[in-house]
């Protein structure tokens, strides 16, 4: 953790201190906040460390490191900057007399920004450093005959194609947040199968990352789809909710989309449509995906296309991105991706290069 945290010496010391300078003027339960985090993750780290050396992790527990680093490289105005990933991946399934009573997985990341510009509200200015939680639930065992299972925590929310394909921590991306508010958040899951029919359903929070409930926002998404373990696959995505917009506010959203899936031996096609309303605004947005794998997925080829629409916008906005990964082991993971708006809601079109390095430990 301290090595995370001082690499790059004098200069990650000067990003951590130019951080909290800048937000001296924030409340001070908002920086005691940030804190918090920070100590929860470090503490999270170690206890999990000190397992291993107890020898705690048994057949049944999985734990890994995840550290990454990812370079982006803004074509239009020749500026870069970096992202740095230390992560836990901790899986546990818990059992009393021989029955499993269910299985918890934790994967809180340390995010470490670096003239990241613009950033996401995760961080609080270009150079940051944040904690984000992927999932962090307890699954509790299989329900009314083996035909559902209830996630109780921090979870991702089935929204179209992200639920069938994992695309945490690559550059091959769906973007769904733009459409369905958030790509994880905290609340409850219930997923399973019913005839030939899959089920994912979800009632979170409303708030991402972090738990908030002033305002009282909520977010319903719930995913219909056949069986994955065809050549083809179809889905049928709603979500309805209020989304957390900080002091005591919300924001309506809603969208109706369907996604599908197809296999050609080596190459696959994947497509999603979605309409609906980000507040009163209309919205309507589409993607489309062309892949190929070679081997056991050890090389991958996409090229995507993106088309986002909004009501009070006079252009859309279509992007097309050209990406390759590279993933030898469990262990390794190299990819590389390009991406360039052909408009962008009539203001300045977008070109950026990106690469990232994960390991595995």
């Amino acid at each position: 953790m301290s090595a995370f945290l001082e690499k790059g010496n004098r200069k990650t010391l000067y990003f951590w201190q130019s951080a909290r300078s800048k937000r001296a003027h924030v409340k001070s339960a908002h920086v005691k906040s940030a804190y918090v985090k920070r100590l929860g993750c470090a503490l999270a780290l170690a206890a999990l460390a000190f397992s291993v050396r107890a020898d705690l992790v048994g057949e049944e527990t999985r734990l890994a490191f995840d550290v990454s680093t990812r370079i982006n490289l803004d074509q239009v105005n020749d500026r870069s900057s970096m992202l740095h990933f230390l992560g836990v991946d901790f899986f546990k399934t818990f059992s009393v007399n021989g029955r499993d009573v269910g299985t918890l997985l934790l994967q809180p990341y340390l995010i470490r920004a670096v003239h990241l510009s613009p950033h996401p509200g995760l961080f609080d200015d270009p150079n940051d450093v944040a904690l984000q939680f992927r999932n962090l639930y307890y699954r509790l065992p299989p329900m009314f005959n083996r035909s559902m299972q209830m996630s109780i925590g921090h979870v991702e929310l089935p929204y179209g194609l992200e639920r069938e394909y994992e695309t945490n921590q690559t550059l091959q991306q769906f973007n769904n947040a733009v459409d369905g508010g958030h790509k994880t958040d905290w609340g409850l899951m219930l997923d399973g199968t019913a005839g030939k029919m899959k089920y994912d359903v979800t009632l979170t929070r409303g708030s991402g990352n972090e738990w908030r409930n002033d305002g009282d926002p909520y977010l319903f998404t719930a995913r219909f789809s056949t069986v994955t373990n065809h050549w083809y696959n179809l889905g049928l995505t709603v979500v309805q909710g209020e989304l957390w917009q900080g002091s005591g506010m919300t924001s309506a959203r809603d969208r109706v989309a369907v996604d599908g899936r197809i296999d050609l031996r080596r190459w696959t096609l994947k497509g999603q449509i979605s309409n609906g309303h980000n507040g009163r605004v209309d919205a309507r947005r589409s993607l489309l995906e062309v892949e190929w794998t070679y081997g056991y997925s050890e090389w991958t080829v996409y090229l995507q296309r993106f088309v986002f629409e909004l009501g009070n916008q006079k252009f859309d906005q279509e992007t097309h991105s050209f990406g390759v990964r590279f993933e030898p082991t469990n262990h390794l993971q190299v990819d590389v991706d390009y991406s360039k708006d052909a408009n962008n809601f009539g203001k300045p079109n977008r070109e950026m290069l990106r690469a990232q390095i994960r390991v595995r430990l």
